[in-house]
């Protein structure tokens, strides 16, 4: 090999060994007291020393969750029906009207109103006219112009007189008649037989089912229409649905509180104030009420809300949730039997109670069991 190439080969290597000893000495080693500091560090312990406690008595409310609905308060509505056969002339109230007692809901042209107030005119005529004879009678008989048997005929005629006029004007007053309307009525002034439906109480219009025209019918059916329902909606009952195995826990006047599920911080408070005495056969539920107030109309009929519904206060064995271990369906807590000694006992877990649980069955207020740390223990135990 020629001089040149292995001068050039040499300065090659050279160069190479340069840049290696040149890259070391960028990369300084670490301070002596750094190395010690991350030694100590990987080798101290960490402080999850096991934690001894004993189960204690809670004082909780105890309470029932489940589901209902919203329904109108049935003790402040009215549902209105047709109170004589006829034809719908006109109709004043629409659904979500706000309504007064007595506002006027439809007018009525009916036949049948015409007949009643002929039948009235005619039994105020038949009861003066048998007055006037019975006391003919009277004066006759006085007179002794004629027989008693014959006052007395006159008499009973006259008292049968008066009560078909009474009947008469009763159906005039089912009708909708005021007691002012029956003097003309009587003198043949009032032969309208157009009726005007009122409200009888004061509320919202929820429901309508009558158009004008419509041709209506009064006691023709066990389940009349409704032409109407008008409720009062500032107040609403929520009814529940409580299962078999909570019932004998339900109390009358015991709080009861509903929450829409689109608004779970919504709450609307009230008492227990029905509880039914029938168990639905299908869903094996008793149906259980409350009246709340429907502050701003929030609560709508049929609405679906979650319930809780108070039972009373109770005292609670409970234990830390970091004492509760589970393996598949086992629950078991670690209870400390003596100087290192730890036995797996099974529990009966019953409500949460957010940092803690109730313990139904497999504990005393006595034991001692292992809180926190516990998991670093269950190991060595069966």
């Amino acid at each position: 090999m020629s001089a040149a190439p292995r001068a050039r080969r040499i300065e090659g290597v050279a160069l190479a060994a340069v840049m290696l000893l040149g890259g070391a000495a960028c990369e300084s080693p670490a301070p002596p007291e750094a190395r010690t500091q991350r030694s100590a560090e990987s080798q101290a312990p960490v402080d999850v020393s096991p934690t001894i406690v004993s189960p204690e008595y809670r004082t909780r409310q105890r309470t029932i969750e489940t589901t209902g609905k919203v329904q109108f308060n049935e003790e402040a509505l009215v549902r209105v029906h047709a109170p004589v056969t006829g034809r719908v002339l006109e109709v004043f109230a629409r659904p979500g009207d706000v309504v007064e007692p007595g506002a006027r809901l439809l007018v009525i042209d009916s036949a049948d109103l015409g007949a009643a107030k002929a039948d009235y005119a005619k039994a105020v005529a038949d009861a003066e006219r048998s007055a006037a004879a019975a006391q003919l009678s009277r004066e006759l008989y006085d007179a002794r112009a004629t027989a008693q048997k014959e006052l007395r005929e006159t008499e009973n005629d006259a008292r049968k007189a008066v009560a078909e006029r009474e009947r008469a004007a009763a159906r005039l007053r089912t009708l909708g008649v005021s007691r002012e309307q029956l003097a003309d009525i009587a003198a043949r002034a009032d032969v309208a037989t157009t009726i005007v439906v009122r409200a009888s109480r004061g509320g919202v219009v929820v429901e309508r089912n009558v158009t004008p025209g419509q041709v209506v019918a009064y006691g023709q059916s066990d389940t009349p229409v409704n032409l109407f329902v008008v409720a009062d909606l500032s107040t609403m009952w929520v009814v529940a649905d409580v299962y078999e195995p909570d019932v004998p826990r339900l109390r009358r006047d015991e709080p009861m509180v509903a929450s829409l599920r689109c608004c779970p911080g919504e709450r609307y408070e009230g008492r227990v104030s029905y509880i039914s005495d029938t168990v639905d056969k299908e869903t094996r539920t008793v149906k259980v009420r409350s009246t709340v107030a429907n502050r701003g109309r929030t609560l709508k009929a049929e609405m679906f809300v979650n319930v809780a519904i108070s039972t009373g206060a109770a005292r609670a064995l409970t234990i830390p949730q970091s004492a509760v271990h589970r393996e598949g369906s086992a629950v078991y807590v670690l209870v400390a039997k003596g100087k290192d000694q730890l036995e797996r006992r099974p529990v009966v877990l019953g409500d949460d109670l957010g940092d803690a649980v109730e313990v139904t069955s497999g504990l005393d207020v006595d034991d001692r069991i292992v809180s926190t740390g516990s998991i670093l223990l269950k190991g060595t135990t069966r």
